[in-house]
């Protein structure tokens, strides 16, 4: 199958501490023991519905399945953080965001996954979707948006979705 993932980009290996430990190419297998760095965000426009993406039928992971707003792997030497902005910029076009500090981390088989909130005063019409990548976007209410992660099956995007939204709701009440 053809995909547009990159299978010969770099990524660094990290231990169980979060220490990096080694390289590879995306086309390797992770070793036992070892992980790579994934990043995710949601991003929220001004009145708080959340855009996700529906990923192009030509990648390796969940082809044509609705996802988070962005993500991928982190390059070789790249923080979270860059990457995700990386992501963003290359996925979206959106290099102008309020990081809402917002931060959840956690460790799968081989891999360890970042999530980032940001919010943007951004139109949708002013958003470019990569079309390798992206199969189109679209802006959700939290709740169809936790719905539609929920009915394709990748139940962790949908719960770190509710987790970001639950951040969101305690910053307003304080």
């Amino acid at each position: 199958m053809k995909t547009t993932d990159t299978v010969d980009e770099w990524w660094d290996q990290y231990d169980e501490h979060g220490n990096i430990v080694g390289k590879q190419q995306r086309r390797d297998r992770v070793p036992a023991g070892r992980y790579h760095l994934v990043v995710n965000a949601f991003i929220f426009d001004q009145d708080g519905a959340v855009l996700l993406q529906q990923r192009s039928l030509s990648k390796l992971n969940h082809p044509g399945a609705w996802d988070c707003s962005a993500g991928g792997s982190a390059l070789r030497g790249e923080s979270a953080l860059k990457a995700i902005q990386r992501e963003i910029a290359e996925e979206l076009g959106l290099t102008s965001l309020v990081d809402l500090k917002w931060h959840d981390s956690f460790r799968g088989l081989d891999w360890v996954e970042d999530w980032f909130a940001f919010r943007g005063a951004f139109k949708l019409s002013a958003v470019k979707p990569q079309i390798a990548e992206v199969a189109q976007i679209a802006l959700f209410s939290p709740e169809r948006a936790v719905d539609r992660l929920y009915q394709q099956g990748i139940l962790n995007t949908s719960k770190q979705l509710q987790k970001a939204l639950n951040w969101l709701a305690f910053q307003k009440r304080r």
